[in-house]
């Protein structure tokens, strides 16, 4: 299949064990079933089939199944074929259906194709089908157009029946596998090749898989092993199994074959996993290796070069590596490579334990202990400016020279020790540090240890390298640099966090010093420290090694991975400390498999490519591959949801009103490193920047508020390039009745209304407050002025008719006259009271507190004082919490309460008087009782004697505050007035506009 991408493909020169290889297995649920059938269509999506489960699409994160159409949910689709138009061929074993951006733009009927079946497509996009079935024995080659299916058999030339694999010649020609025979055919001619290992086949099996190989040969895959079967070459009309000094095909039975982009040939096998074949190299992957079963079913190559195999239990993909790794399957002795070295013919050396390897030209021979390796553990090693190596082995260091090895002569015939660094100075001098019974640093010159220094007077060390103005730098156990020129020593402190050991120093030709360590990067230029930590943007901070390439670019071997540092950003760090450098990490989703060396574990050979060894591998990445980038990340929108309800991401979809949740799937097909691929997205006009969503491939939203949306999302690749063009998915929130236009414009009436008729019932409830009040004043004042006139004034007019009698009895009869002065006087005395009372009435209309117990009990003493009769005893009690009553109710509450005790003071002749006040939480209760003399029941019905206002006005008072007042009084017996609130209306605590309501509204009453 054809894509307008830069083409892909796997290295050929790595080994298969060398690819990056992923499963995706049944049994642990990732994947969902055993597929048969394997495409790709443009936008990137792959497809999978199932039998009996149906098409699966997939990512690279997930297979997510697709129901292609209601009409066509029964056929079992055991066939998915792209075609170049962006469409998806899926045949099933009755029909087949062609559908292109969701829509079934064909759907036609198509018998016995059975399982997987040999599909080819022609240039103009319609395709030729084989079918396997004995039903339609008549005509197993079948062409097929979105409108017709046209099948040919014997009466075209079609010779044998049925048919299981096909492959196009490119010249208008087939290649048709049958179950005895290969046929070439073309418009009605044919030739059939018989395979004499088929002649005895009752049709259990057959020739299954057909292709071309690099050099035209045709392959042929046969699904059975056997004499004369299997896998092989068919050439001059016969067909050979394909045999190697190291593999037999007719040991295999073949499923399917691929030929990829260079050439090698795949082979999916049952029972024996896959093969892979280049040239005579044969390699093998199977369910020992990795892979999820050794039955394999289908292969497919993508448009990224990554090669798949569906299997038995699952799916799976080999991928080339950034990071490629060496190990006991791609030959090296041991995994436990402690060291490596690049030399200068161009090929690599390999500290081993038990094994000095040699890497050249991708093959890997050994020196292995007891065949010329004079030991077991190979440590430091190096190459001198004449070509010589060096190599330290157990506790001695060597010349390796012409295939032997020649032992440096120790003094005094004391073992060296393990050489755990090793370097040569400009002068041609070669410096070993010496682990042993005692630590020591020895100077070898003409193949002779010319001078040894101890711990005590050089300080013991891990690392050497020259510096290039002549001696050595050394870095020490302790962590600190120190360079040795001419017996003098230079101790620089690293001041770093206390890490034992630099694990490797490179010095560089302007002076300035790079070391590894557990801290970070040290750098010491001038006499001054830095360091370059995850502070300064590094990943992680443990440097195990670092080389520079040949384009200036350092490559740190991290505990966190491989980390390219371009040389520019080197030097900005220089010029400043605290910058933050721009780097990339290769981790081991690119195939890192980081670990500590024991020696020196970095090298770079003359073709570019960098190697390190971790201590068990030995891992290489090549620079000049790197540049072959990752395809764009396309994105695409899978589903909307909303309230969990799934919807199909469809142009400018409607939503009900008021979405609580809104979740937008996406994903981006994407298969060379599906965890780096990144997304962030955003609603245009709703969200002010885009949200990094990471690796989710979800949106959420909540309580979006009705209008039109667009959402956008775009993704970046494992590379970390984001794509230019996002997926877009526009829709509209509608909105509720209440959120329209028309209904806010009929609430914000409606609420101008109410508060337009809440100002006016307040102004009016004002109105009426200050008319009842003015009412109640003026009514009081009245009764005072009819009190006034009733009684002071009569009062004042009798004494004027007294003084006038006495007038005229003087002086002719004094004794008479005296008499009637003293009655006089006594009736002034009593019209001297009944003005007290009413001033008295006057003033206490309004009490100044609150507080109407004290102000009822003051009035009560007043009254005491004032008493002309006995004085009777007068006391008040409060039952409940003291409550503050409402202003107005509180006054009307007083003056019933004056009224009731004027008429005991006045008329009871009470020994005592009683004013009890009772705060409840139903109701408020005033009482004032007195043993007096009582009143005459006709009186009480009446109200009172005529003329006289107080015993009426009293339930008026309380009819106009919502209460209930009743008075009970018998002759002799004393009398008891009550007054009862409810206590929703006394109370100021209480709702106070339900008490205004009612009383504005008794008022009006």
């Amino acid at each position: 299949m054809l894509f307008a991408y830069p083409l892909h493909a796997l290295d050929p020169n790595k080994h298969i064990t060398q690819y990056l290889h992923t499963s995706w297995r049944m049994q642990d649920g990732s994947a969902p079933a055993a597929m048969f059938s394997i495409t790709q269509t443009s936008d990137g999506f792959l497809w999978f089939s199932a039998i009996p489960q149906g098409v699966y699409r997939f990512d690279g994160v997930q297979f997510l199944p697709r129901f292609l159409n209601s009409d066509i949910t029964t056929m079992h689709i055991g066939n998915v074929f792209a075609d170049e138009t962006g469409g998806l061929w899926a045949i099933g074993d009755h029909e087949a259906a062609h559908i292109k951006d969701g829509t079934v733009i064909a759907h036609l009927d198509l018998e016995g194709v059975g399982g997987r079946a040999g599909i080819s497509r022609d240039p103009d996009g319609s395709l030729w089908v084989a079918r396997a079935s004995n039903r339609v024995a008549d005509a197993p080659l079948c062409h097929v157009t979105d409108r017709t299916v046209k099948c040919f058999g014997k009466s075209d030339g079609m010779p044998i029946s049925p048919a299981d694999a096909l492959l196009a010649d490119g010249k208008g020609g087939f290649w048709v596998g049958g179950q005895t025979a290969l046929v070439h055919w073309r418009a009605g001619i044919s030739q059939v090749y018989p395979i004499q290992g088929l002649k005895s086949n009752a049709g259990d099996v057959g020739i299954d898989s057909l292709r071309f190989g690099a050099d035209g040969s045709l392959w042929v895959g046969i699904a059975a092993a056997g004499p004369g079967l299997g896998l092989g070459q068919f050439r001059d009309g016969v067909f050979r199994p394909f045999v190697t000094p190291d593999f037999d095909g007719s040991k295999v039975a073949v499923y399917d074959m691929i030929v990829d982009r260079d050439g090698n040939l795949w082979v999916a096998t049952i029972g024996k996993g896959i093969f892979r074949i280049r040239g005579d190299v044969v390699e093998h992957y199977g369910r020992k290796e990795g892979l999820s079963s050794d039955t394999a079913t289908v292969l497919f190559e993508d448009r990224e070069g990554i090669v798949w195999a569906a299997t038995m239990n699952g799916v799976d993909s080999f991928r080339d590596p950034r990071i490629v790794t060496f190990s006991t399957l791609e030959g090296l002795a041991n995994d436990a490579a402690a060291g490596v070295l690049a030399t200068r013919d161009g090929s690599l050396w390999i500290a081993n334990s038990g094994s000095l390897d040699h890497l050249s030209n991708g093959i890997v021979s050994s020196i292995r202990s007891g065949s010329g390796l004079p030991g077991h553990q190979v440590a430091s090693m190096l190459e001198d400016h004449a070509g010589n190596m060096w190599v330290g082995v157990d506790d001695g260091l060597y010349l390796f020279k012409d295939g032997h090895f020649r032992r440096v002569p120790e003094p005094n015939h004391q073992p060296l020790g393990l050489v755990v660094g090793i370097t040569e100075d400009i002068d041609g001098n070669i410096w070993a540090e010496c682990a042993g019974a005692m630590r020591k640093l020895v100077r070898i010159r003409d193949f002779r240890v010319a001078e040894a220094f101890t711990s005590s007077q050089v300080p013991a060390g891990h690392t050497l390298a020259p510096d290039p103005d002549g001696g050595i730098w050394i870095g020490t156990l302790s962590g600190d640099l120190v360079k040795l020129h001419e017996g003098a020593l230079q101790k620089f402190s690293l001041h770093t966090k206390g890490s034992p050991v630099s694990h490797q120093i490179i010095v560089n030709a302007d002076g300035s010093v790079l070391a590894t360590s557990d801290d970070g990067l040290v750098g010491l230029r001038d006499g001054k420290v830095q360091l370059m930590t995850k502070r300064n943007g590094l990943p992680c901070d443990s440097i195990i090694s670092f080389i520079k390439d040949k384009t200036k670019h350092w490559w740190l071997h991290t505990q966190c991975g491989i980390v390219e540092l371009p040389e520019a950003e080197l030097q900005r760090w220089w010029a400043d400390p605290d910058t933050t450098v721009q780097n990339h990490l290769y981790d081991m989703l690119d195939g890192a498999l980081p670990n500590e060396s024991s020696f020196n574990s970095a090298a770079l050979l003359r073709d570019g490519r960098v190697w390190f060894a971790t201590g068990f591998l030995v891992q290489m990445i090549d620079p000049s591959r790197l540049s072959q980038k990752a395809l764009p990340a396309d994105t695409y929108i899978q589903s909307v949801i909303v309230d969990h309800k799934e919807f199909v991401p469809t142009a400018n979809l409607k939503l009900a009103p008021h979405p609580r949740d809104l979740q937008i799937d996406y994903t981006s097909p994407s298969y060379l490193i599906p965890q780096k691929v990144k997304f962030r997205y955003r609603i245009e006009g709703y969200d002010h920047d885009w949200h990094d969503a990471g690796t989710r491939r979800q949106a959420f939203y909540t309580d979006l508020p009705p209008g039109k949306y667009s959402f956008r999302v775009v993704a970046s690749n494992s590379d970390g390039v984001w794509s230019e063009s996002a997926a877009l998915q526009d829709f509209t929130v509608t909105p509720a009745y209440y959120q329209k236009n028309w209904f806010r414009f009929l609430c914000a009436a409606i609420v101008l209304a109410l508060v337009w008729t809440a100002y006016q019932l307040r102004v009016r409830q004002l109105q009426n407050q200050f008319e009842m009040t003015l009412d109640a004043r003026v009514g009081e004042r009245t009764r005072i002025a009819r009190e006034l006139h009733d009684t002071l004034l009569q009062s004042f007019h009798g004494l004027l008719l007294r003084f006038q009698t006495v007038f005229q009895l003087l002086p002719e009869r004094p004794l008479e006259a005296k008499d009637k002065l003293e009655s006089a006087i006594e009736a002034a005395s009593g019209a001297i009271t009944e003005g007290r009372d009413a001033v008295q009435g006057l003033r206490d209309s309004t009490i100044q507190s609150n507080d109407l117990a004290l102000a009822i009990s003051t009035l009560g003493d007043d009254l005491v004082t004032y008493s002309s009769n006995q004085r009777p005893v007068f006391r008040v009690a409060v039952e409940g919490a003291s409550r503050n009553l409402h202003p107005i109710l509180r006054d009307e509450t007083y003056k019933i309460a004056a009224e009731a005790l004027r008429n005991a003071f006045r008329h009871a002749q009470a020994q005592q008087i009683e004013v009890e006040i009772r705060y409840g939480d139903e109701q408020f209760r005033l009482r004032v009782r007195d043993d007096g003399k009582g009143m005459d029941p006709a009186v009480l019905a009446t109200q009172g004697s005529e003329g006289h206002y107080g015993l009426r006005g009293m339930p008026e008072r309380a009819k106009l505050i919502g209460g209930k007042l009743s008075v009970w009084s018998e002759v002799d017996s004393g009398t008891e007035v009550e007054l009862r609130i409810p206590a929703r209306t006394a109370y100021a605590d209480r709702s106070r506009s339900w008490f205004a309501q009612r009383f504005v509204g008794k008022a009006k009453a």
